[in-house]
């Protein structure tokens, strides 16, 4: 029998470790409850937004217009140039990409998601001013004391796995760091 998941031509899956599937299924859960705060929604829908201007600004020849409007999305496209903000166009556009995903994943992967990570950064770095520290500090706090506190469980369980992935040699320090994390 051969095994769908495999890629190599001795048809072996490469062997995942126990933090990485851990981490995995806590980033999962910590996503599915985060993407229902308005905070996170109106953040998602900003940086989308932001990336999917930028994509169409910086496409000089019209290749992203074009290409997006040649595809079963072009409805969810063009709505979402009319409304930019909208969260329910975004989703729209996102669920309407992946469900056409053998047309979209070139632009998903080259253009989309490079621009969202670079307006996610920069997004950040403007509601946490002060450096990196102080986005993980403000990300920690929102989820463990602020508006994000509905989903503390999920997102300290992605921290110590993060935590554990970290350091796997020192049980001692592990344990530390995560009550210290918990403390905060």
């Amino acid at each position: 029998m051969v095994n769908s998941e495999s890629h190599s031509s001795s048809d072996q899956v490469p062997p995942s470790t126990p933090h990485v599937d851990g981490f995995t299924v806590s980033a999962r859960k910590l996503l599915d409850c985060a993407h229902h705060l308005p905070k996170v929604q109106e953040l998602a829908t900003k940086v989308a937004s932001e990336a999917f201007k930028a994509a169409i600004l910086n496409d000089e020849e019209g290749k992203f217009s074009d290409y997006m409007k040649g595809g079963a999305c072009k409805e969810s496209f063009v709505a979402l140039a009319e409304c930019p903000d909208g969260f329910k166009q975004l989703s729209g556009m996102f669920d309407c990409m992946d469900a056409h995903s053998d047309y979209y994943e070139k632009y998903k992967k080259e253009i989309i998601y490079e621009q969202i990570e670079k307006e996610f950064v920069k997004e950040l770095d403007s509601t946490f001013p002060g450096g990196e520290v102080e986005v993980f500090l403000g990300i920690h706090e929102f989820f463990t004391k602020g508006e994000g506190g509905c989903c503390k469980e999920q997102y300290l369980a992605s921290v110590d796995c993060v935590i554990e992935e970290e350091d796997q040699s020192d049980p001692l320090l592990t344990t530390f760091t995560k009550r210290l994390f918990r403390f905060l």
